[in-house]
């Protein structure tokens, strides 16, 4: 009887060591799946996918960065100085956005700085976006001698739907100041948030996978707080200048937003579905990531050809050559 008691003890050890060995062997697959390789491995290993992706990236880079140039030589005809300034920063956004993304194809590993590189274009466009706004107007005190005291209507995207049981609401100078803080929150809010997130994903991964759920509510809150300004802000100028393509500027804006934040964190999580690559190092993760910022490399070049079009008015400097002809 000890002896076969002996047996069956053995035969039970043996399993649930060949059951961890498997295990393991299953973590460690998982973990080379997902794992960002070295950058000495990931060009000594490099595939022709990989090579043909990092061509046509620097190429939609090129092609993006012209397009910049010749927008911003349009651009220096058109403007006078007080204009000139933010409408250049609000067209190099999306240039700087491709080069994050060709930056992340040739080093993999740094994703998520070049990420908040994207994310931090709208933190950054949105209160030259509304400065600029205003110099349109000349500043805010001129809109309110100009409109004087027309009432505003809140209901506007992306706030639409809750707000209408809001009143018409008439431009102060206090409101307008409260309209400012809800833009400029998102540089200052959730440039702290991206900063303590680059931090924890570069020092403690698992930490960061499973703290970063709670940060996601207060970024997408001060998001919708700075569009709801914008998007208000946007109708109040657009009653004076309608020919400006106002709408279609913020629109470029927003897209910072909905195909570099939204698009991207979203197909990241899809294609994990998907079974992408061989083994490490050029693995799951690589290929997923070149896929995404191809995405994105040829969608910035259409949006920066949609700023070029919403930017060539208004023409200021030669309407001001006539005036004073």
């Amino acid at each position: 009887m000890s002896s076969r008691e002996d047996f069956e003890r053995l035969r039970q050890q043996e399993q649930e060591q060949q059951l961890k060995l498997e295990l393991e062997l299953q973590q460690n697959h998982t973990i080379s799946m997902h794992s960002h390789p070295l950058l000495s491995e990931y060009y000594t290993y490099m595939t022709a996918f990989v090579s043909l992706a990092i061509f046509v990236a620097a190429m939609l880079t090129i092609l993006n960065i012209s397009i910049y140039l010749a927008t911003v030589s349009q651009l220096r005809r058109h403007l006078n100085k007080p204009l000139l300034m933010p409408s250049i920063v609000m067209v190099s956004l999306y240039p700087v956005i491709s080069v994050a993304a060709l930056v992340t194809i040739l080093v993999p590993y740094s994703w998520f700085i070049c990420h908040t590189v994207m994310h931090a274009m709208f933190m950054i466009g949105g209160p030259v976006f509304r400065m600029l706004l205003f110099r349109y107007v000349e500043s805010e005190q001129n809109y309110l001698k100009e409109t004087s005291g027309e009432p505003v209507a809140l209901n506007t995207p992306p706030c639409c739907c809750c707000c209408l049981c809001l009143p018409m609401v008439v431009p102060t100078k206090t409101k307008l100041c409260i309209s400012r803080y809800m833009v400029w929150q998102m540089p200052v809010w959730q440039g702290g948030i991206m900063l303590v997130m680059n931090i924890l994903y570069y020092r403690d991964i698992t930490l960061y996978r499973e703290v970063v759920l709670f940060f996601i509510p207060f970024i997408i809150a001060s998001i919708v707080l700075g569009a709801w300004s914008l998007q208000i802000t946007v109708r109040m100028i657009t009653k004076l200048h309608g020919d400006y393509q106002l709408r279609k500027k913020m629109f470029c804006l927003q897209l910072i937003v909905l195909l570099c934040k939204l698009q991207y964190l979203v197909l990241y999580e899809q294609l994990n579905s998907l079974k992408l690559g061989g083994e490490y190092p050029i693995n799951h993760t690589i290929y997923k990531q070149t896929i995404i910022n191809i995405l994105v490399l040829v969608e910035m070049v259409l949006v920066s050809m949609l700023a070029q079009s919403a930017y060539r008015v208004p023409i200021q400097v030669q309407i001001d050559d006539s005036n004073r002809k």
